[in-house]
């Protein structure tokens, strides 16, 4: 039954025409140190988005203010040191 239809994933002709061509740049095209820049600052807003998340349901469901506070504080401090740090390499560059 499936078979007779044609294939979700192949382009007709005429998509193969309209669709743009894009060139997507080699990861090693950046330098060392704005890679590590990049991904210093994804693990950091990384925390921060997990300590804020944890630490409001802490707070929220269970009322726990020692834990969840703690998270809160931790995941404030992570967010203003990430957008310190993001705002520093792009004023450097």
């Amino acid at each position: 039954m499936l078979d007779d239809l044609p294939f979700a994933d192949e382009e007709s002709e005429t998509e193969q025409e309209l669709a743009p061509s894009v060139d997507i740049p080699d990861a090693s095209a950046a330098s060392t140190e704005l890679q590590r820049k990049f991904w210093t600052l994804v693990l950091v807003f990384n925390a921060a988005i997990l300590s804020l998340s944890i630490g409001a349901m802490l707070v929220g469901f269970q009322g726990d203010w020692d834990a969840g506070g703690s998270l809160l504080a931790a995941g404030i401090v992570l967010s203003v040191y990430g957008g310190f740090r993001y705002r520093t390499y792009t004023r450097k560059d």
